[in-house]
């Protein structure tokens, strides 16, 4: 499996397991059809990673890896997404650092859409690994 894959597979393997995000569906895509019924959700991508050669023959990786979560909620809908993105970020960044030389949560954003009952909160965190390798090299 190459780099990018073990790296998500990880990640979403590591939510599920956590007693944080119990209940929550974790996927591959977003692409599946989740309703607002199947909320909490969380989705784990790698849809950029960028390579500059360093030095002759050595090329830097950086991977963004991409953790999105979507959940109902009320008034307090806002705490409930900082919340899981604290969770998120104490549980993704020890498995980068076992990846990379480097890594980093970059951004966090939170979205609220709706109103009412009808409200749900979107979370994007994109943090970056980067790792060394061989140019040619994925690994």
């Amino acid at each position: 499996m190459h780099i990018r894959g073990r790296i998500r597979k990880a990640i979403r393997e590591a939510i599920a397991a956590d007693g944080q995000f119990s209940g929550w569906l974790v996927l591959k895509s977003w692409g599946e059809n989740v309703s607002d019924d199947d909320l909490p959700a969380a989705g784990v991508f790698t849809p950029r990673e960028t390579s500059t050669l360093s030095t002759g023959s050595e090329a830097d990786r950086i991977t963004h890896v991409v953790v999105q979560a979507r959940c109902r909620g009320n008034d307090d809908l806002e705490d409930k997404m900082d919340d899981a993105s604290a969770d998120l970020e104490a549980l993704v960044l020890p498995l980068l650092a076992a990846i990379g030389e480097t890594y980093e949560l970059a951004t966090t954003d939170i979205d609220i859409v709706g109103e009412g009952a009808a409200r749900i909160g979107k979370l994007e965190m994109v943090f970056r690994v980067t790792r060394f390798t061989d140019e040619g090299q994925s690994e």
